[in-house]
């Protein structure tokens, strides 16, 4: 699956990053981490990690690739590089804040709505962007883009609303988009996706489905024994 995602990031470069990026990038490496948590992250350098616990929610190939794609969109973004530079513009204003008013009022006022209006609204649109960028990839590869729908419905119905002790945050104090907003969006972007995965009638990825079917029948043969 990695793999395949990785092929497809270096289209999708090459389709619409700059030349100097594509050449430059460092190819992703995959680690899977035994933890009971649900998680995946980015690292700088393409550095890709898988906490074992998110397998809960992503149970197939396709499920997975929505969840790498996730991830490759944001080394494709530069989302890390983003962030480094937002707080360092963050940083400088505070400073110059702080020479405004020596008491640090202003300043008590300005760490918190720096963060409410400038940082979580920027991570919520990066997510966005990842999760956007991250459904043509998996398309692209060959994984059907419904299953993003998939991985997200049961999160959702596992953080149980409100009224759960572990329910998520509201939206405008979370630095990801509530569950409903980004199944809403999977929703708007889904035709395009499909339309991508079923090109030239789904002859494209056929021969990629028939090797997954044939790994899958495989591995239930080796489990078996």
């Amino acid at each position: 699956v990695g793999s395949r995602i990785s092929a497809a990031a270096d289209k999708f470069a090459a389709q619409n990053l700059p030349e100097n990026y594509v050449m430059g990038q460092r190819k992703p490496t995959y680690t899977v981490i035994r933890s009971d948590m649900a998680n995946a992250f980015v690292l700088p350098n393409n550095h890709i990690f898988v906490l074992t616990g998110l397998f809960k929610y992503a149970r197939d190939e396709d499920e997975l690739a929505a969840v790498l794609g996730h991830e490759m969109a944001h080394c494709l973004a530069r989302h890390a590089g983003e962030r480094v530079s937002g707080g360092l513009l963050m940083s400088i204003i505070a400073r110059f804040v702080l020479l405004l008013d020596p008491t640090g009022v202003l300043y008590t006022l300005f760490v918190p709505a720096a963060t409410l209006f400038h940082e979580l609204p920027h991570s919520r649109y990066a997510e966005m962007e990842a999760d956007h960028i991250g459904l043509y990839l998996a398309a692209e590869a060959c994984y059907d883009p419904r299953a993003a729908k998939n991985v997200f419905s049961r999160m959702k119905e596992d953080d149980g609303g409100g009224g759960s002790r572990n329910a998520t945050p509201p939206e405008f104090i979370s630095t990801h988009p509530s569950y409903d907003t980004r199944l809403s969006k999977f929703d708007d972007w889904m035709p395009e996706a499909l339309a991508k995965y079923s090109a030239d009638g789904g002859y494209k990825c056929r021969h990629v489905r028939e090797e997954m079917r044939k790994a899958r029948v495989l591995a239930a043969q080796v489990a078996a024994t």
